[in-house]
């Protein structure tokens, strides 16, 4: 590394001083009394003349600075999405006084803060308020209470809204995360959701974390952010995807109209059958269509039911090559999520056919729940494996189910 412009007393710096240069110029970080997540990690770099930042798109302009220190923070959370990167600029003069400070807010995409003539110190450190649960920086709480209502609204009702960010730098690493994978990641930031107490005398010193050149905290992300998830998906328990029928479940077979023989043009709901998607979207279960038949049919049904978007996957027997009970159309669904076989005891199969419906989920370890409402097929199990393990009889029913599996778990 260049190290020519940076405070002449080190000027022959080793790799050893540069590391205490960082260290000793670490800012300090105020948070909110309550909130939940700190940091874990910083990658440093230095900055000798004017250039575009190594992490972020903030161009550095020194202004007669001899160098400046870019500390790229990591929190595995922001109470949003999974992971945080903020970014506090120290602009250091060749004596290395602290000539100004910049900070990002939200990843550089809003506001950048700069202080310069008055420069945010404390008992002589760099210290500035981070936002609750979002940690935009800014160089007093008074600025953090002016967005008192959003902020508000992203740490409570919002929390877990951008489940998990894949930006370009991780996109290759990153670029095969699954439906369940996004689905833990929201379901913990939901749990950890708190009301902001906008008085921030939780003080965290940034020299607490592992300080790192850049490129090696970037080379530790993808893994990083893997060893989380992994360890949400342990953790999980309870209902982790609820899998749909759709004939005499979700809609009414006798009311249907065919056209090209097996076609489906159209078709009625049956009581609430066509609310059930949204009802388990908004309670923040992954569901999926498992059902037979073919799929432009479902399609017409269901976009004019509007939830056919909805669905976080579709296993459909014309496009698997086989119909329920085999075990292919309930391992399709299981594979598009991102779930894994040890996850089947988590998998509700909601449907009206005890042979196909019932039989084909409980043979894989799956929890079923039969719809008694048709009067089409046979309602006596003729074995076992037909034997549900809930009954319901209209499609609202099912939330008292799944509530009970979840407190159970």
């Amino acid at each position: 590394m260049n190290i020519s412009a940076i405070p002449l007393s080190v000027a022959e710096a080793t790799p050893a001083d540069i590391a205490k240069l960082v260290h000793d110029n670490a800012p300090v970080i105020r948070f909110d009394d309550n909130e939940p997540f700190l940091p874990t990690a910083a990658g440093y770099t230095l900055y000798q003349q004017d250039g575009v930042s190594v992490s972020s798109a903030h161009k550095i302009k020194l202004k007669g600075a001899a160098v400046a220190i870019e500390y790229a923070i990591w929190w595995d959370w922001d109470i949003q999405h999974l992971y945080e990167l903020e970014h506090i600029w120290v602009y250091l003069s060749e004596a290395g006084d602290v000539l100004r400070v910049e900070g990002s807010a939200h990843g550089c995409a809003g506001e950048l803060h700069t202080w310069d003539r008055k420069t945010p110190l404390e008992d002589g450190r760099v210290t500035l308020c981070s936002e609750p649960g979002k940690h935009a920086f800014a160089a007093s709480s008074e600025t953090l209470r002016a967005n008192f209502a959003v902020t508000t609204l992203c740490c409570g009702k919002n929390a877990g809204k951008g489940t998990i960010l894949v930006p370009d730098m991780f996109a290759a690493e990153l670029g095969d995360l699954k439906s369940y994978d996004h689905h833990v990641a929201r379901k913990y930031m939901e749990s950890k959701a708190f009301k902001p107490a906008f008085c921030f005398d939780q003080a965290f010193d940034l020299r607490t974390v592992d300080l790192m050149p850049w490129d090696e905290l970037k080379a530790s992300v993808p893994a990083r952010l893997r060893s989380v998830l992994a360890q949400l998906r342990k953790d999980a328990k309870g209902v982790k995807a609820v899998f749909l029928d759709s004939g005499d479940t979700l809609i009414d077979e006798s009311s249907q109209i065919f056209v090209e023989g097996e076609l489906v043009l159209s078709a009625v709901p049956i009581p609430g059958g066509d609310k059930l998607v949204d009802w388990l979207k908004e309670r923040g279960y992954m569901v999926a269509l498992v059902a037979d038949g073919l799929v432009e049919s479902f399609e017409n049904v269901h976009k004019a039911m509007d939830f056919w978007h909805k669905f976080d996957a579709r296993s459909v027997s014309e496009a698997v090559g086989v119909q329920k009970p085999d075990p292919r159309m309930f391992l399709e669904a299981v594979e598009l999520l991102g779930l894994d076989p040890e996850d089947h005891s988590g998998c509700v199969m909601v449907g009206n056919n005890l042979e196909r419906d019932i039989a084909g989920a409980k043979r894989l370890g799956m929890t079923s729940v039969w719809i008694n409402w048709t009067p089409r097929y046979p309602k006596n199990p003729a074995n076992a494996d037909e034997v549900p393990d809930y009954t319901i009889g209209l499609p609202h029913q099912l939330l008292d189910v799944l509530a009970d599996i979840d407190a159970k778990a």
